[in-house]
């Protein structure tokens, strides 16, 4: 199939001012019929040039930063930053004149990636009509899992996922998160695993799509993953072994709000979730209001790893304001509970676009991470496989707050982001196939490959630790840790990792979990952390506390006989 052009699809809310203006022409043309046959209607207006001279033509700019001081000062300029840059350049979305002002005054120049962003969003819906057509007619084949030829609408995802759970009943369970998102919606994900429901120690391969509103092919990727699994599973001798010795949890939409916004065009360009004033909770229809189109909170600076530092703005109007603080967010507290409450050895959270496979650390002054050399091997090993740029993420720009920032200090987890994509937050959808799968020099890999590895790197048990031992089948084994997190202004929040199985019919246990002494105590060098084992009753009474350090790579026997003795 031949690869069909990517290109910028936004239709920003702003753009519903030049719909009186495109009535008037229309009315024109009818009234046109009753007037004197020597007058003409006039002609449309030309939508760009009415935007343009509205001030309201968004353009995307590749600006020259060949320094790492000019990266820092674009970034102060709080413009929307595309999350896409290379060592001499960083790409931004510009929105009129304005911005072009104070790109001028600041002394950056550019050159035009794309001058009318509304006009390419009308060339990639022509591009997805015709690429439905051509499947349609069977011109092309649907190579996407679940055959899917055009993006899905958020009540799309919502639909997928609980016919996949009543569909594949013992390997698929339907998840709801913890919290509602701030208008109401409820966050949902899927458990896939044999035995789904059954309590088993597996390790845990987290997969995670639109954080960022307006980053479309990352929750399509992440719910292309699962059909995948779910099909193949018993056919496919590694998707077989991985649901075999794993659970796989899939979140395909983390920001349901901002994407219900950006999808149904109401502002195509929506980045951040809807929190329009801090602590308050969002009128009905309060978010979609044009006055309020650039506000929110972004997701990805939420977090408190090192919350508040580079990257991550204080004004409530830019596209990476960081939160009034650490996890104010009903979006990155469903994550922070839904990582807290398993033992999640692999992450990965799928945005758009620059082709980069990003680990920590986030900041260029941070130091290596404690597991650089794992990391880095893991991370171009999936780059390898999807053809793109492995790298630290801060050799994109610097960024704090973010998923990873608090999931691999905290859990020693190892948590990647997927930037998919050249040039476009949502390109013509056959690309989104093409992204899965792979083409060209990477065909028959892709993501797909890149995510498999990820899932089979989840049960390399060198790379996370094991606890096994003996206990009374049917007793609650409950691994916790409690700790503080600190930001970076120094504010130490509490925190805890709380997970737990249950003690198999045959008396013997193995669980897989992260190291019990976390990434950035071993950094700050602090000594070794433990684990607090119980051993409770199914009612809740506790019968044994043991205490268990391991390290990654490391095994530790836990046999339970007190707890047996009294269960």
């Amino acid at each position: 199939m031949p690869q069909l052009l990517e290109v910028i699809v936004f239709r920003p809310a702003r753009w519903t001012r030049l719909v009186p203006l495109a009535l008037a022409a229309v009315l024109a043309v009818g009234a046109g019929s009753q007037l004197p046959a020597t007058v003409q209607a006039s002609a449309p207006p030309d939508r760009k040039a009415v935007a343009e001279q509205n001030d309201e033509l968004i353009q995307l700019l590749r600006v020259n930063t060949p320094t790492q001081s000019d990266r820092k000062r674009l970034t102060s300029l709080d413009l929307d930053q595309a999350e896409s840059a290379g060592p001499t350049y960083t790409d931004i979305v510009a929105y009129g004149k304005s911005d072009l002002r104070l790109l001028r005054l600041a002394g950056f120049t550019w050159s035009v990636l794309e001058d009318d962003l509304e006009g390419a969003d009308r060339e990639r819906e022509k591009a997805d009509a015709e690429y439905a057509k051509a499947v349609r007619n069977k011109a092309v084949l649907a190579t996407l899992p679940s055959g899917r030829t055009a993006y899905r609408q958020l009540a799309d995802f919502t639909s997928n996922l609980a016919s996949l759970a009543q569909q594949y009943p013992t390997t698929a369970k339907l998840i709801t998160l913890k919290e509602k998102s701030l208008e109401g919606r409820a966050v949902q994900g899927l458990e896939i695993s044999h035995d789904v429901a059954t309590s088993s120690g597996k390790p845990v391969f987290l997969m995670m799509g639109l954080h960022h509103a307006r980053e479309w092919p990352s929750g399509e990727l992440t719910i292309e993953f699962a059909y995948d699994l779910l099909k193949n599973d018993g056919s496919d001798t590694r998707i077989t072994n991985i649901l075999e010795k794993s659970k796989v949890i899939i979140v395909p939409v983390v920001n349901p709000d901002g994407f219900n916004l950006s999808r149904t065009l109401g502002y195509e360009m929506k980045r951040k979730n809807c929190r329009i004033t801090n602590g308050q909770i969002p009128t009905a229809g309060q978010c979609a209001q044009s006055s309020n189109q650039s506000r929110g909170v972004d997701p990805n600076r939420n977090y408190s790893g090192f919350w508040g530092g580079p990257g991550a703005s204080t004004s409530l109007t830019s596209e990476t304001y960081r939160g009034a603080s650490a996890f104010s967010e009903p979006e990155t507290r469903n994550i922070q509970a839904l990582v807290s409450a398993h033992q999640v050895t692999t992450l990965i959270t799928n945005h758009t676009y620059s082709n980069l496979v990003l680990r920590e650390p986030g900041y260029a002054a941070a130091a290596n991470t404690p597991d650089e050399t794992m990391y880095k091997a893991l991370g171009d090993q999936l780059a390898a496989q999807n053809g793109y740029t492995s790298q630290k993420a801060y050799q994109l720009y610097d960024t704090t707050g973010t998923t990873e920032d608090w999931s691999y200090y905290a859990t020693g987890g190892l948590g990647f982001t997927f930037e998919h994509g050249a040039s476009s937050f949502h390109p013509a959808f056959s690309n989104v196939v093409n992204y899965y799968n792979g083409s060209g020099s990477t065909a028959g890999k892709g993501n797909r490959e890149a995510y498999l590895i990820a899932a089979e790197s989840t049960i390399n048990p060198a790379r996370h630790s094991v606890v096994t031992g003996t206990g009374p089948a049917g007793a609650v084994l409950r691994l916790k840790k409690s700790f503080t997190t600190k930001t970076w202004n120094g504010t130490q929040l509490p925190d805890v990792l709380e997970t737990t199985m249950t003690v198999p019919a045959g008396g013997t246990y193995t669980w897989h979990t992260n190291p019990s002494t976390r990434p950035i105590t071993i950094q700050n060098g602090g000594g070794t952390e433990s684990w607090t084992l119980t051993c409770e009753r199914p009612s809740g009474q506790v019968l044994e506390t043991r205490s268990i350090t391991v390290a990654r790579g490391g095994s530790v026997t836990a046999n339970l006989t007190a707890c047996s003795a009294a269960f």
